[in-house]
């Protein structure tokens, strides 16, 4: 995929290029379609993507992400090591008390956290707890906030196959105000913007790199979930641990 770099301008004049120069939209207008068309596709395809570094509370096994994430994908220990992803239910029907283990209670509760769940979009968990506060002990891969554009020069990286689907889907929602025959012409944009990232999103889940760094390659969800080890059991079996079956 080439990426660009495309300006405001560049995009505003690409969208009365695509509507056979016939504008029916002030440049505001215009500016509130695009960052509309690029926060749904980033929402969609997760195309902007980051790193962040997050600290540890003691004793709390929940970590905030900041305001320039938009969801975590991938969280891994600062030394390297792979948390395993999960859920809150999964945690609360095979280990109950989990809210109050930490890598110190000893038995079968790991040293070093083991296990990831997301809260909500902007909030995450970890199980064991730490013991005592964390320095820059997480890395956390995930989508980064859409970028916004402000001036006409301010810049956006694009890739070129869907600069055209960015301006069609921001010239759907300019035509909204004008209902009627306009807004149900543009209707066609919005269908080839939904399915163009529905297949950028297919070709993305199909990369086995891609598929690790979202935390997407999980057998187990394919496989029948009655008496079946969940994702607890092979952390903790693969520690040599003892654990509940």
């Amino acid at each position: 995929m080439p990426y660009t770099t495309t300006t405001l301008m560049a995009l505003k004049v690409l969208m009365a290029q695509r509507w056979d120069q016939s504008v029916f939209w002030t440049g505001e207008e215009a500016r509130l379609g695009l960052n509309e068309a690029l926060r749904d596709w980033n929402l969609l395809t997760g195309r902007w993507r980051r790193r962040v570094t997050l600290s540890s509370l003691a004793g709390n096994p929940e970590l905030p992400l900041p305001a320039t994430m938009t969801y975590g994908m991938r969280v891994r220990l600062s030394t390297g090591a792979p948390l395993h992803p999960t859920s809150i239910l999964e945690l609360d029907l095979q280990r109950p008390t989990w809210r109050l283990e930490t890598t110190a209670s000893g038995g079968d509760v790991p040293t070093a956290p083991l296990l990831w769940a997301p809260i909500s979009l902007q909030r995450i968990l970890f199980w064991p707890a730490t013991v005592g506060a964390g320095v820059n002990n997480f890395d956390v891969d995930g989508v980064s906030d859409t970028p916004i554009l402000l001036q006409d020069a301010d810049t956006v990286d694009l890739g070129d196959e869907i600069v055209d689907y960015i301006a069609d889907f921001a010239i759907h929602c300019v035509a909204f105000k004008e209902a009627g025959p306009r807004w149900r012409a543009t209707k066609g944009f919005f269908t080839a913007f939904i399915q163009a990232a529905a297949e950028e999103n297919g070709l993305l889940k199909a990369n086995q790199a891609y598929r690790r760094f979202a935390g997407l390659d999980r057998r187990r969800d394919m496989q029948k979930t009655h008496g079946v080890k969940t994702q607890l059991d092979v952390a903790i079996g693969g520690l040599g641990l003892g654990g509940e079956g």
